[in-house]
């Protein structure tokens, strides 16, 4: 059995920890962690494909790679589901790794985006949610939410505070464990730029040996505009149990700089002095842009 361990809980708008309790790793798990709107859906689905050895339609859904620490789905019923498989498992999860069962054999993916990025995207999701449990954190206008986004504090919700202390934490918690050497970091700007060569990247942690053929097949499968075209042939798109006024919405555009236009230049400064008063500029220039900036 493996010897995991959970330093702490985290409980928020979302989240809730306790899904993990009783919860027994395998050594060959992958738990794809990361902040909301950081490509989650999009490396679950590259994980995913990985593991079948090929193109599978949505991939990286529930029923595939389940958010275990989900508090609005059955924890118990997840935990039984990822008990009950023979294959190797992929779970989701957007909790501070100080949150997690950590132990040394399974592989940890953590995906970060320009924390602006993530705030914008993350309001546009708001936008298309059929419920309101993310309206505190767009109240009145860009600047306003922005304010909150910038200012707001660490609290025992985790990435739930959806903030830039949140992103910050989660982030500090994944470095302190870069050096295990089971703890691997992507950026979305590089998926982004650099999609093929980067699931490439990820097959080799993963020790999973494809044709190249294969792996183009899942570049393919994975691009944004193919995700994107699979969601809006589905007959699930404007489906009344899900949780989106248009599930193909959940496909945004895969752009980065979705602030521009929209604040002006002294609020991008306020989250300029905010950030590097949590971080060196290493860290910054890497968590905002990732290994490929465009000089």
């Amino acid at each position: 059995m493996i010897s995991a361990k959970k330093l702490r809980d985290y409980r928020g708008a979302v989240t809730d920890t306790a899904g993990w309790t009783g919860f027994e790793l395998r050594a060959d798990d992958v738990i794809v962690d990361t902040p909301p709107k950081c490509g989650t859906t999009w490396m679950l689905h590259i994980v995913m494909m990985l593991i079948h050895g090929k193109p599978v339609p949505d991939a990286g859904g529930s029923q595939h790679a389940p958010w275990i620490d989900c508090n609005f789905r059955n924890q118990q019923k997840i935990r039984d589901f990822l008990a009950g498989l023979d294959r190797r498992r992929c779970i989701k999860t957007h909790t501070p790794m100080d949150g997690l069962p950590y132990a040394a054999e399974p592989t940890y993916v953590v995906v970060y985006r320009h924390p602006i990025d993530v705030h914008f995207s993350l309001r546009r999701h708001h936008e298309n949610m059929k419920h309101d449990a993310l309206g505190f954190m767009f109240e009145g206008d860009d600047r306003a939410g922005f304010r909150r986004f910038v200012e707001g504090p660490l609290t025992d919700g985790g990435t739930d505070d959806l903030t830039v202390a949140s992103i910050v934490k989660h982030y500090a918690e994944a470095r302190a464990r870069e050096s295990n050497g089971n703890v691997h970091f992507f950026h979305y700007a590089d998926m982004t730029r650099d999609l093929r060569g980067q699931i490439g990247r990820l097959a080799g942690i993963l020790k999973i040996d494809l044709p190249d053929t294969m792996l183009d097949e899942i570049a393919e499968a994975t691009t944004f505009a193919s995700m994107r075209q699979a969601v809006e042939t589905s007959e699930r798109r404007f489906h009344e149990d899900t949780p989106f006024h248009d599930l193909a919405g959940f496909y945004a555009s895969a752009t980065s700089n979705k602030w521009e236009g929209r604040l002006p230049a002294s609020d991008v400064d306020d989250y300029a002095k905010r950030i590097a008063q949590l971080l060196p500029a290493q860290d910054i220039s890497w968590l905002e842009w990732g290994d490929r900036r465009a000089l």
